[in-house]
């Protein structure tokens, strides 16, 4: 337990040096689930880090119309559009954010078409706060 807290408290000290550098750095989480929404935005909170959720695919469209996020947590089972077809609209209004898919179907299926379609990494539910911390340090290097 003390080597979990102790990772936890290194990756977060890890964090805030990184954003500090690089000064605001926006992230976007879709997903429709509030539980697992709030624990990814208090596993990646950090100062200068602006974190915005959204619940669906429409959303999450808008959002990315109106601002510019260097990336996103993005489900594939959204209530209104599957997560892919939102990955791959997602990455031709903006090539150069990195986007991080998430899903329980974790069928190597579902990992082809989400790194075909500009998937940055694949990532399986239910994850660890260590797995979203590993994910993150190869986004800011």
């Amino acid at each position: 337990m003390l080597s979990c807290i102790a990772w936890h408290v290194t990756c977060m000290f890890i964090f805030e040096v990184y954003f500090a550098v690089l000064g605001n750095y926006n992230i976007l989480i879709v997903d429709d689930c509030d539980l697992l929404c709030l624990g990814l935005k208090r596993m990646i909170s950090a100062p200068n880090l602006n974190i915005s959720v959204v619940k669906n695919g429409n959303d999450a469209l808008s959002a990315l119309r109106s601002s510019n996020f260097h990336s996103v947590f993005l489900d594939v089972n959204l209530p209104d559009i599957n997560g892919i077809e939102v990955l791959k609209e997602l990455k031709r209004m903006s090539p150069h954010t990195k986007v991080v898919v998430m899903t329980a179907n974790t069928t190597e299926d579902y990992r082809q078409k989400a790194l075909e379609g500009g998937a940055f990494h694949f990532i399986g539910k239910p994850f660890e706060a260590g797995e979203i911390h590993s994910v993150i340090q190869n986004i800011l290097s």
